[in-house]
């Protein structure tokens, strides 16, 4: 039987698994950030960081079903991570163009992709940041509050596919020497760069689809009543994310050098 705020007897050994995980890869990301100086990468650090420490609340939550604030706490990191993880995607699409000095192949220039989509992510992680803090006080509200979230955050990605795909099949038309260069120096071509930034992003999209069906449906829907979607639909997909992110890390492939981009193929994984 449930208690206090949840629909649910939540499963201790089940969140206590997933900090451990994210946990672990959130540490070997923080060793490649400050390692070889990818800083882009550190939302997603931070958004790992998110996750690990709410399934440690959640875990604590499943012990004392009771306590509204250690339920709203774990909703709120889980709920608001992938958005951080987002941010991160974002950035290195930008950095690619410049990479392969496509910049005139994409609809947005790559300075002007990066304050745009980071900013629609930023503010969407910021409504669901505010809904997340109403579920204490007026749980309809809340929720309400992070369906918009949750939609800014799916039309965001929306766009952001659309302008990946506009870029990538311009390249493929008209490869630019740099593309070329970046290809025969590097196990990981810029094709292989654009599908993993394609898979991260359909991880993330589909944990958002499910967290708005979550979100819209009542308390006594299948997915309210059942933690078993949380963790096949959210937890399983984010964990993905990262340990994809960690065995194919797209490092900083671009040194800015007086103005210039220039390649580094042995810094690329």
């Amino acid at each position: 039987m449930a208690f206090g705020p949840w629909s649910y007897n939540p499963s201790p050994a089940a969140a206590l698994l997933f900090a451990i995980l994210f946990g672990i890869a959130t540490i070997y990301h923080i060793f490649i950030v400050f390692r070889r100086h990818v800083w882009h990468f550190l939302p997603l650090v931070v958004g790992g960081g998110f996750e690990s420490v709410g399934y440690v609340v959640r875990y604590l939550a499943s012990k004392d079903e009771t306590n509204v604030a250690l339920f709203v706490i774990q909703t709120l990191l889980i709920l608001v991570a992938p958005a951080l993880f987002a941010a991160s995607i974002y950035m290195v699409l930008g950095r690619l163009i410049i990479a392969v000095r496509a910049e005139a192949y994409t609809p947005i220039r790559p300075t002007g992709l990066t304050k745009i989509f980071v900013g629609g992510d930023v503010l969407s992680f910021v409504i669901q940041l505010a809904g997340s803090g109403l579920l204490t006080n007026n749980f309809s509200l809340g929720k309400g509050v992070i369906l918009v979230g949750l939609v800014a955050q799916l039309i965001s990605f929306g766009l952001f596919v659309v302008t990946a795909i506009v870029f990538q099949r311009r390249l493929a038309r008209n490869p630019t020497p740099e593309s070329h260069a970046l290809d025969s120096r590097n196990r990981m071509q810029w094709k292989s760069i654009m599908f993993l930034l394609y898979s991260s992003s359909a991880l993330i999209f589909v944990r958002s689809v499910f967290r708005l069906i979550e979100f819209t449906g009542s308390n006594n829907s299948a997915i309210m009543t059942s933690e078993a979607y949380l963790y096949v639909c959210g937890s399983t997909l984010m964990f993905i994310v990262l340990a994809i992110l960690s065995y194919f890390h797209p490092s900083e492939y671009v040194r800015r050098d007086k103005g210039m981009a220039h390649l580094q193929g042995e810094e690329l994984l």
